[in-house]
C-alpha cells in the first residue's frame, strides 16, 4: 500500500465529524483557493479524498502529496491534543453561547452548549486519533516508505555537510570554495 493509500484509508477509518474537521482545515491550508473554501464541508472532504486518491500520480508527487499531508496534519493535529488549543475552543464557545443567549437566538445558544458539553469526548476522540495517526506514520510515511518506487535521485536522505559548502562559503563564487 503506498504512503497516499495508506493516508486515505485512515482518514476514512476516522469518524465522519474528525473527517469533516480534518478536511476543513486541510482544504484551506493546502488548496487556499476561495472556490474550494466555498463549498460546504461534505465537498471539502470529497476535494480532499479526490486529492489523496488521484490516480496516474508519479512517485514524486505522490511522495510530495503524502509529506504535505503528513505537515498540515501533524501541525493541525497538535492544535487538538495541546491543552492551550482546547481553551481556547471553549472560550469561543462560551462567547458565543452568551451572544446567543443575549440575542435570544436560542437554537444557536442550545448548539453552542452542546458543543461545550462535548469537549471532553472530543478531546479524548482527539487522542485516539493522534495515537492512530502515529502508527500510520510510523510504518507507512517513514523515509523508507516514502521512497518505494521513487528514482534514486529523489531519494529523502539527510543533507550531510560535505556535501554542501559551508554557509560563510555562500557568498563566494564555486572556484574560490575549497
Amino acid at each position: 500500500m503506498s504512503p497516499l493509500e495508506a493516508i486515505a484509508r485512515w482518514l476514512e477509518a476516522q469518524d465522519l465529524d474528525t473527517q469533516l474537521e480534518i478536511a476543513a482545515f486541510a482544504t484551506f491550508s493546502i488548496f487556499g483557493d476561495g472556490d474550494i473554501l466555498r463549498l460546504g464541508a461534505s465537498e471539502q472532504l470529497e476535494a480532499l479524498q479526490r486529492w489523496l486518491t488521484e490516480s496516474g500520480l508519479d512517485s514524486r508527487a505522490a511522495a510530495g502529496r503524502a509529506l504535505t499531508f503528513r505537515v498540515f496534519f501533524e501541525y493541525f493535529a497538535e492544535g487538538r491534543i495541546a491543552g492551550a488549543g482546547w481553551k481556547r475552543t471553549e472560550e469561543l464557545l462560551s462567547k458565543s453561547l452568551e451572544a446567543a443567549k443575549s440575542d435570544g437566538k436560542f437554537a444557536a445558544a442550545r448548539k453552542a452548549q452542546r458543543k461545550l458539553q462535548l469537549l471532553p469526548v472530543r478531546k479524548e476522540n482527539w487522542y485516539l486519533v493522534a495515537k492512530s495517526w502515529n502508527g500510520l506514520a510510523a510504518t507507512h510515511l517513514t523515509r523508507e516508505a516514502l521512497n518505494i518506487g521513487a528514482p534514486s535521485r529523489w531519494d529523502l536522505r539527510v543533507i550531510s555537510s560535505r556535501d554542501y559548502p559551508p554557509l560563510g562559503a555562500l557568498g563566494r563564487s564555486v572556484a574560490d570554495t575549497p
